[in-house]
């Protein structure tokens, strides 16, 4: 691989700004979110081990999957490492935004909640608590179920609903979907999932808890690798389960949703369990081998970091600009 002087300079400003972006996450874990669940900012000093680790977790099991799909024959084209650690960045502040979304998100249904007169999780879904791994796994689905059906109608929304494909298009523009394609995602993002996925889950629903640090090492370590299995759709890799697709969300099954051919589009929105896309007539059963190709024709491919983060204003300014010249036009 030849690495020329400018690219040098560009991967290691890349890499060091990963890094200060990592140390934005643990710095929000360790301060800010706390701080804005407590509604003070004097520092809650919370136990910074368990934290950190927790924190980065989710970054920690993105990268080893990205390590994991290189050891396949990919299905389509891989990244540059510099377009790896630009997606990298990216995942890595949507993570840091995620937090302060959760935070805010338990703050709204708590208020909710207090304002109705009733307790959060109005059904409750508890039943693994002492029943041992299989019982644990048994509730890992049916956490999966309920969330994949709120998922399931809020991606169909964010695709059915121009003001928000404007925003929701950045993260079908990957020409080279792999996994860290995962939370290539506008910061927005987090908090329209937050009041369309975690708000209702929490007034509705009560499951049982699935903490890996409270359930114990090898416990909590089960649930971290049953959880990454489940959400492994983006991996460019020639995976696939044939007639048991609608059975569960393979490589192959979220690559046909990405992919810009007409037969595809507004197919297989469910990202763990088929079964919803099976039900609500969106279920599109892949041939065997038909990998299609991904993006979004005549769309920009992004470059940098800070487009990422002003792609969805971009987007919606350049919706009022049409609309208020189409309104002009029209008054006129």
């Amino acid at each position: 691989m030849n690495f020329g002087h400018g690219r040098v300079r560009s991967v290691a400003f890349g890499i060091a700004f990963t890094l200060m972006l990592l140390g934005l996450v643990i710095g929000g874990a360790f301060y800010l979110d706390p701080a804005i669940s407590a509604g003070t900012w004097k520092p809650q000093r919370p136990p910074l081990g368990p934290l950190v680790v927790s924190a980065l977790m989710p970054i920690a099991s993105l990268v080893m999957l990205s390590l994991f799909e290189r050891l396949f024959k990919p299905v389509g084209p891989r990244k540059s490492l510099e377009s790896y650690l630009l997606h990298l960045q990216i995942n890595v502040f949507y993570y840091f935004m995620a937090g302060i979304a959760g935070v805010l998100t338990a703050m709204g249904a708590s208020a909710i909640a207090h304002r109705l007169g009733f307790k959060l999780g109005l059904i409750d879904l508890r039943f693994a608590q002492g029943k041992g791994i299989l019982a644990l796994v048994a509730t890992v689905w049916v956490a999966a179920a309920v969330g994949d059906f709120f998922f399931y109608w809020f991606h169909r929304t964010l695709h059915r609903t121009p003001f928000l494909w404007a925003h929701h298009k950045m993260h079908h523009m990957d020409p080279e979907l792999e996994a860290i394609t995962v939370a290539r995602q506008n910061w927005i993002e987090v908090f329209i999932a937050a009041l369309s996925i975690s708000l209702p889950m929490m007034i509705f629903f009560k499951l049982d808890n699935l903490d890996p640090w409270q359930l114990g090492l090898v416990t909590g370590c089960l649930l971290t690798v049953l959880s990454t299995l489940l959400t492994i759709g983006h991996l460019n890799v020639r995976w696939q389960v044939g007639r048991a697709s609608f059975l569960y969300c393979s490589p192959q099954m979220h690559r046909i949703h990405h992919s810009p051919l007409p037969q595809h589009r507004d197919r297989n929105f469910a990202f763990i369990l088929p079964l919803w896309d099976v039900i609500f007539g969106t279920y599109y059963a892949p041939s065997w081998d038909e990998f299609p190709p991904t993006g979004v024709e005549g769309e920009k491919e992004i470059t940098s970091f800070f487009e990422a983060q002003i792609f969805t204003q971009r987007e919606w300014w350049r919706m009022f600009r049409a609309w208020r010249k189409r309104r002009a036009t029209l008054s006129g």
